[in-house]
């Protein structure tokens, strides 16, 4: 096999892509209760009918 690719895997921290991991799910999780609370009901309902505005609308 190739001796640089299994001495940096060996040198690689091996906590550290389990800890991305949980970065990243914490972030998904925050990022969907913000656009689930209920204080931004109004703001994710008019960015839903954005599509369908004509711009005739004031």
């Amino acid at each position: 096999m190739n001796p640089v690719k299994d001495a940096a895997a060996t040198a690689a921290l091996g906590w550290a892509p389990g800890l991305m991991t949980a970065a990243f799910l914490l972030f998904f999780v925050g990022w969907t209760l913000w656009a689930w609370w209920p204080s931004n009901r109004a703001n994710m309902e008019a960015a839903a009918r954005l599509p369908l505005d004509d711009g005739d609308a004031p």
